[in-house]
């Protein structure tokens, strides 16, 4: 059985069993020295002379020096290498890391008990120089103990932590996990994951890579049924009477992991106030819908919530949304009227069917500067441009960040004083390619027209046919843009940006006399990117998702989403605080103009303490997905990042001069030999001790002899 010795410079220490030897060869006996009153009567005896270099006690010799030497064994800490210690201590000191997985589905069933228990049990069994941290981790990742010596502060943490209402990610707790063994200087790393490994919550490109010998434990939980009704969706069907806006909310309510039917309470609230009940017949694993009246909305950010009652997942058992009235985009149509109503007829049916009603199409001449302060868009649709004051007053509307869709057809144009407000020059009309037509190629997709059909099976316009068609001159520069060509190169769409509005023209038609695009699938969400492009607004939004960050002084998105008297509050001098869901008060001042959205329910933004102005709100949910309690092969993890699922390390231990070190040292420190040593020598001082006085006390008994003579 090999032993090896971690500090063997301490041998040197075995000089000091030279001591005991110097200190029997210099011992001299002692005479016992007995007071006579006359030395008459005594006869004077000769003295045998005793060497004075003459060892007496051989064996309390070999005891002093066999305890010296076995302090200077202890002091050099001893250690075997045999194959049983080489198995206990594995490839030596081990950086722990245990990811808690603390996303809103661990609140089903019993999962988070049975996770701080695993989590507990992972930090079990450390070594003396194994270090361990917690992470935690949801769509993001925290670090709340890094590299303890011990599990005792990992439990005390454990003991505090609550899941929270963000979705679960696996990426950000590994990458984090990443960095803690890249910066250990230990041999060895493990990864401990407690999770309920959500199918959502893994794609396969994180980008993680645990170091070479890195152990990987998974502890799946879940697995039981559920039963959990759900809010999934919420339709806003909205409609003008007598120039005032009423929506008709719609619910679809998921139930999943049930048996029998059950009835579902579904509520309605306003301005948390309940001002409506249905009920909802649910299958054991199913949908259902509801619809509710129509509510008039009169004022800014009116609160509305549809909400279930409470079950064992009751984090989406409601939905919040913050309502303000006109957040319709207004689409100002002028038609050339030759056609009819047929010639606008797919326009204004492609604008209406949208969803929660997203536009708000109206008609008439030319708007006047009160009636155009009110629109987004002006579409004109084979009808040319005016001129003189009222092309000017619509130059002007452009640049101030209006926008034109120009549809080109039979009569569209421009007049030419107005030529550098429009992205080229239109010419006559070119028949495309007799009864085959031409097709649209060279779509920019990176234009936010057609951003949105970039993947497959997002809209396919190479099945159109363009039978006729403008021809189009353009010369693309630094705002001009050519954003689709037919087959034979000739321009279909182009842009024109002038200050802050946009300007389109397409130079064929959008109904079905030129082309067949407005019978195909794609003609729908086309023709509403058109528009929404030309607005320059963003979709309205209703509502946030825990976990996004909203920047409040980005004036764009505040005002697409309906805050936009967020960004100008705090342009002024005036403080601002935010109310989270909970009650608690977040300062947004000049130092603080991100506002994390962590809580679902409503954030409330007001002056601080003036509790009777309205506040500005913000509806938060969470994110559905998370209730979809369906699994993911933990494997798939595992092999990702280089680990294996039975925690074994599937490569070599990483080696070097510092590992070989640690690595003995950890060995060491497991047998502990030199406490058993210092024990043995301890116990061999004591013989010694006994034995010396014992040996003593019979010296000077015996010693020193006297004759007397009479």
């Amino acid at each position: 059985m090999p032993i090896w010795l971690l500090v063997p410079a301490f041998l040197a220490g075995l000089a000091a069993i030279v001591i005991p030897i110097v200190v029997h060869l210099r011992r001299r006996p002692r005479s016992k020295v007995v007071p006579f009153p006359s030395l008459m009567f005594l006869e004077k005896v000769p003295i045998k002379s005793e060497q004075k270099r003459r060892i007496h006690h051989w064996f309390l010799l070999a005891l002093r020096a066999l305890a010296l030497a076995i302090l200077v064994f202890a002091f050099a800490r001893p250690f075997f290498t045999d194959p049983t210690s080489l198995a206990a201590t594995g490839s030596g000191p081990t950086e722990r890391v245990v990811l808690l997985d603390r996303s809103w589905s661990m609140m089903a069933g019993d999962r988070w008990e049975e996770a701080k228990r695993a989590a507990v049990e992972a930090v079990s069994g450390l070594g003396p120089l194994d270090r361990v941290s917690l992470v935690t981790f949801d769509q993001g990742a925290e670090t709340v103990v890094r590299g303890a010596p011990d599990a005792t502060p990992i439990r005390q943490a454990v003991d505090t932590l609550t899941p929270g209402d963000r979705a679960t990610a696996m990426g950000p707790g590994l990458k984090l996990a990443q960095t803690i063994l890249d910066d250990s200087e230990l041999p060895a790393g493990e990864v401990v994951i407690v999770s309920d490994f959500q199918a959502n919550a893994w794609t396969g490109d994180e980008g993680v890579a645990f170091p070479a010998g890195t152990a990987v434990r998974t502890v799946e939980l879940g697995g039981e049924a559920i039963d959990n009704h759900a809010v999934t969706q919420v339709v806003l069907n909205r409609e003008r009477v007598d120039g005032r806006e009423r929506i008709s909310p719609a619910a679809r309510i998921v139930r999943t992991g049930g048996q029998d039917e059950v009835e579902v309470e579904v509520r309605l609230e306003l301005d948390g106030r309940v001002v409506q009940t249905r009920t909802v017949t649910l299958p054991g694993s199913g949908a259902g819908g509801v619809a509710f009246d129509p509510v008039t909305v009169t004022r800014r950010h009116t609160l509305l919530s549809i909400a279930l009652a409470g079950d064992g997942l009751p984090q989406d058992d409601r939905w919040n949304m913050v309502l303000s009235p006109g957040r319709a985009t207004v689409v100002h149509l002028l038609s050339s009227g030759s056609r009819g109503t047929a010639g606008s007829l797919y326009l204004q049916n492609a604008l209406d069917v949208s969803e929660e009603q997203a536009f708000q199409v109206v008609g008439g001449g030319i708007p006047g500067p009160e009636t155009l302060a009110e629109r987004h868009v002006l579409l004109l649709n084979d009808r040319a441009f005016p001129s003189g004051a009222e092309g000017a007053r619509l130059r002007d509307w452009v640049a101030a960040g209006g926008g034109i869709l120009l549809v080109a057809g039979e009569r569209g144009g421009w007049p030419e004083e107005f030529a550098d407000l429009f992205p080229g020059t239109l010419g006559g009309i070119v028949d495309r390619d007799g009864s085959r037509g031409e097709r649209l190629v060279g779509l920019d997709y990176d234009h936010p027209v057609f951003e949105v059909f970039r993947g497959p099976r997002q809209g396919d316009f190479s099945s159109a046919r363009f039978y006729r068609a403008r021809s189009f001159r353009v010369e693309e520069g630094d705002s001009v843009r050519i954003l689709a060509r037919f087959d034979d190169g000739s321009v279909a769409l182009a842009e024109r940006r002038v200050g802050d509005g946009h300007v389109l023209v397409w130079s064929s038609t959008l109904d079905a006399f030129w082309t067949d695009l407005a019978l195909k699938p794609v003609y729908l969400p086309f023709v509403h990117q058109l528009v929404r492009y030309a607005s320059g607004r963003n979709p309205a939004v209703e509502a946030f998702t825990t976990g996004q960050v909203l920047d409040v002084t980005d004036a764009a998105a505040m005002e697409s989403a309906g805050l936009g008297d967020v960004a100008e509050a705090l342009a002024s001098a005036e403080e601002r605080v935010a109310l989270t869901p909970d009650g608690e008060s977040v300062p947004l001042d000049e130092g603080r103009h991100f506002l994390e959205l962590n809580q679902p329910g409503f954030y409330q933004i007001r002056p601080p303490g003036q509790d009777d102005v309205r506040p500005v709100s913000i509806a938060v949910n969470v994110d559905r997905r998370e209730a979809e309690l369906d699994a993911m092969d933990a494997r798939e993890v595992v092999a990702a990042v280089g680990g294996a699922v039975d925690g074994a390390p599937t490569q070599a231990a990483p080696g070097g001069p510092d590992a070989d070190r640690l690595r003995r040292e950890d060995l060491e420190r497991r047998q502990s030999l030199w406490r058993y040593l210092l024990i043995g020598a301890l116990a061999l001082l004591l013989l010694e001790t006994l034995l010396s006085n014992r040996l003593g006390r019979r010296a000077r008994q015996g010693g020193g002899h006297a004759r007397a003579t009479g």
